[in-house]
C-alpha cells in the first residue's frame, strides 16, 4: 500500500533471485553466473519486498529476453492468505495479456517475475494537480469497465474487515514495545471495533453504489507515470482487488490526499494533513473525467448492478453528484479497513513503520467524517464532501484530539 519504509532485512539471496531468472527468463539469463547479475533493492510497498534483476552492460541478450525484471517477494502478512495471492496472480496475468499492467514473466510460491516498467510513482502532490487527476480518473474509469473471472459479489469488503475485527482481540498480547501498547490501548479506548463495523454496515447499506472490478488501493504509490510518455500511466499492485462497490475505490483515492508516504523518511515514515481531504471542486474534476469515460464506453461495462449500466446514459453531472455522495460516505470504509490493516500489519511483517500510529489517523479522519455526513449541526443540512478544520481536530470531537495536540507540539 505505500512506499518508502526501510525493510530490516533482506528477504532474497542473490542465488535464489538467478534461480527465478534462469527459470523463467532464458536466453543469456541461463548461462549467466551469479556475480553477473546485479540484483538491488527497489523501495517501495509495505506488503511487498521489491528487487530489480538486471545483466550488466557487457552481456548481450540472445533473444527477446528482457535486461531487467522486477522480483516481488510476497510479504510475511500476505502469505498467511494464499487466496490473496492467487487473485493477486490471476488478475496482474490477465491485465498483462491485456496490455493493460506489467509483463508478468513467471509465478511461482514465494513471488513473481514482472517486466521493469521505467516509470516512477506519483508523488501525493501531483494526485491533487487539477490535470492528472482528470488524467488518473480516466484509468480508473477504464479498470472499473474490466470484466474478471473473480467473485461478482461484494463480498471482499466486509468479510476482510470482518477477519480483522476478530483479529484485534489477540494483538494486544503480539505488540513488541510499550508505545505499541499504549496507542492500541487508546485506539482500543476510543473505539469499539465490533459496534463500529455493525454501525458502518448499516449506514453504508442506505447508500445505493454500484458493483464493479475495483483496485481498492488506487494511491499515488500505486500509479505510476511512465518515463517514455510522460502523460501516460498504469496502475500496479492488484493484491488487495475484488469486485467492490464503486464508491469504495473512489473515496478511498480522496482520503489518500491527505496522506504523503514518499517524503516521510523518518519514524512514523509517512505524513498526514486532514485539510488536503479534497473539496466539492476537487472532486468534481476528477469525477466528470471519470464520468466521461463510462459514458464514451457503455459497450466495456460490466458491473454486476444492472443500475449503474442504466446511471451511465444519465445527466453527466447528476452521474458526477451522484458518484460523490458514494465516495464520500465509502470513505469512511477505506478509513476503517485501512486502520484495521495497520493494526494487523504490526504484528504480521518485519517492515518498519508506524501501524499504530497510522492506525489512529485513519481513524481520526473516520470519526470526524462520520460524525459530520450523519449528525446535521443546528439543523444545517450535511455537507459534502466535509471538510477537516484545524478547529475541529484540536476540539473534544476529535476523539484523538490529544495524541493529535501532542503531535503538533512536537512539530513546533
Amino acid at each position: 500500500m505505500l512506499n518508502n519504509a526501510i525493510i530490516s532485512n533482506e528477504k532474497v539471496t542473490q542465488s535464489q533471485a538467478l534461480e527465478w531468472c534462469q527459470q523463467f527468463l532464458g536466453g543469456i539469463w541461463s548461462t549467466i553466473s551469479i556475480d553477473e547479475m546485479i540484483l538491488e533493492r527497489v523501495p517501495g510497498g509495505l506488503s511487498n519486498y521489491l528487487y530489480s534483476c538486471s545483466l550488466p552492460k557487457h552481456i548481450e541478450t540472445q533473444n527477446s529476453e528482457p535486461r531487467k525484471v522486477l522480483l516481488r517477494i510476497y510479504g510475511e502478512a500476505h502469505r498467511q492468505h494464499r487466496a490473496t495471492l492467487l487473485i493477486d496472480s490471476v488478475v496482474c496475468t490477465l491485465l498483462s495479456e491485456r496490455k493493460l499492467g506489467p509483463r508478468v514473466y513467471g509465478i511461482f510460491p514465494d513471488g513473481r517475475l514482472e517486466e521493469f516498467v521505467e516509470a516512477e510513482s506519483l508523488l501525493a502532490s501531483e494526485i491533487r494537480d487539477e490535470n492528472i487527476s482528470r488524467q488518473i480518473a480516466t484509468v480508473l474509469g477504464e479498470l472499473h469497465q474490466i470484466d474478471m473471472p473473480l467473485v461478482k459479489e461484494p463480498i471482499w469488503l466486509f468479510n476482510t474487515i470482518e477477519r480483522y475485527v476478530l483479529e484485534t482481540t489477540s494483538t494486544m498480547n503480539k505488540l513488541r514495545t510499550n508505545e505499541d501498547r499504549q496507542i492500541f490501548q487508546e485506539i482500543q479506548s476510543m473505539c469499539n471495533f465490533t459496534q463500529e463495523f455493525e454501525q458502518l454496515k448499516k449506514l453504508l447499506s442506505t447508500i445505493d453504489s454500484p458493483v464493479c472490478f475495483t483496485h481498492n488501493d488506487f494511491q499515488p504509490g500505486n500509479i505510476l507515470r511512465l518515463k517514455s510518455h510522460c502523460d501516460s500511466f498504469t496502475v500496479i499492485d492488484f493484491e488487495y482487488c475484488s469486485y467492490n462497490y464503486r464508491g469504495f475505490d473512489i473515496g478511498n483515492h480522496f482520503c489518500e490526499f491527505m496522506f504523503d508516504y514518499k517524503s516521510a523518511t523518518e519514524w512514523p515514515f509517512y505524513k498526514v494533513d486532514y485539510s488536503l481531504y479534497p473539496n466539492a471542486k476537487q472532486q468534481m474534476n476528477f469525477l466528470t473525467s471519470y464520468v466521461d469515460t463510462l459514458i464514451n464506453n457503455p459497450d466495456k461495462h460490466t458491473t454486476t448492478n444492472d443500475s449503474h449500466s442504466n446511471t451511465v446514459n444519465s445527466n453527466p453531472t447528476e452521474l458526477a453528484r451522484q458518484i460523490m455522495t458514494e465516495a464520500n460516505y465509502f470513505a469512511l470504509a477505506a478509513h476503517f479497513f485501512w486502520a484495521l490493516w495497520s493494526i494487523h500489519m504490526v504484528v504480521s511483517t518485519t517492515i518498519k513503520f508506524g501501524y499504530l500510529e497510522y492506525a489512529r489517523a485513519r481513524l481520526t479522519a473516520y470519526h470526524l467524517q462520520r460524525d459530520m455526513l450523519t449528525m446535521a449541526n443546528n439543523n444545517k443540512p450535511i455537507q459534502v464532501p466535509p471538510q477537516f478544520t484545524e478547529e475541529l481536530l484540536r476540539s473534544t470531537k476529535n476523539p484523538f484530539y490529544k495524541s493529535y495536540m501532542k503531535s503538533i507540539n512536537k512539530i513546533i
